[in-house]
């Protein structure tokens, strides 16, 4: 059946991919880079095959997708940036049925160094955990915009959010940690959360730490009772957690510095 699309009155014949654009169909991947790859990249490459194909996108193959990282690079000049991947989608624009066509949008600016210590407020919708864009890091991404938007309204760095179980789950764009007596926790998958690459890299190089890992199920007083609480991502590295709302987190210098510079060299941050 033939579409005819109009934008601002006028008929539309551009090719675009509509699918991401109309449903937010597709799934995205950021990281620093820092004069090279980034120590995960092969990772965050499998994460997005991975949604892709749970979203029935066309995936243009790891080796495509490096080529068109590196070349934006190139043409970019920046030897420590920000990256973002993002698999557009296009075809058949009824809701139900499956991308034609893969895409590939790389955007790159210069990285900005982020705080050491953030703030976080508890936002009071919750997150569904048995929701099934869960798995996926999707574009599809107004309840992390609507949290973090809320946040930083307020004059916070970051957006907590809860389970309907008002379990501790993630940050807008972070997972959680802190540590008590020598344990690292960190809130399991099935809390409803994406378990992130940066994360998974702390989790590995606890033993190295000396700390033992726990992932479950907790609730906010675990946080507030801690002996230091932090965020991960692949832009931040690691940051320390010093208030969630009213409430004031220990903050213990030692212990961020020791996580901190563990986890940046094997970043390969610093050397």
């Amino acid at each position: 059946m033939t579409e005819f699309l109009f934008l601002d009155g006028k008929p539309f014949e551009e090719k675009i991919p509509l699918r991401s654009l109309l449903y937010a169909e597709g799934v995205f991947e950021t990281f620093r880079w820092k004069s090279s790859p980034p120590v995960y990249l092969e990772k965050h490459l499998a994460r997005m095959k991975r949604g892709a194909k749970f979203l029935s996108i066309p995936f243009p193959g790891e080796e495509s997708v490096k080529s068109a990282v590196k070349e934006a690079i190139r043409r970019s000049s920046m030897m420590d940036a920000y990256v973002k991947i993002c698999l557009l989608s296009s075809g058949r624009i009824k809701f139900y049925e499956r991308a034609d066509e893969g895409h590939i949008l790389v955007i790159v600016r210069g990285y900005e160094p982020p705080k050491e210590h953030m703030r976080a407020h508890v936002v009071p919708f919750k997150r569904t955990s048995s929701s099934p864009l869960l798995s996926v890091k999707s574009l599809n991404y107004l309840e992390n915009v609507l949290a973090r938007r809320e946040a930083i309204g307020m004059g916070y760095d970051e957006a907590l959010l809860l389970n309907e179980r008002d379990e501790v789950t993630e940050c807008s764009v972070a997972n959680i940690f802190w540590v008590k007596e020598g344990v690292l926790y960190t809130p399991a998958v099935d809390c409803g959360l994406l378990p992130g690459i940066t994360r998974e890299a702390l989790i590995s190089l606890a033993p190295e730490l000396e700390l033992e890992v726990e992932e479950g199920k907790f609730n906010l007083d675990k946080v507030f009772s801690s002996d230091g609480a932090f965020l991960t991502n692949s832009l931040v590295g690691i940051a320390a957690l010093t208030d969630v709302d009213n409430v004031k987190v220990a903050l213990d210098e030692e212990l961020s510095a020791k996580l901190r510079d563990a986890l940046f060299r094997r970043l390969r941050w610093i050397s």
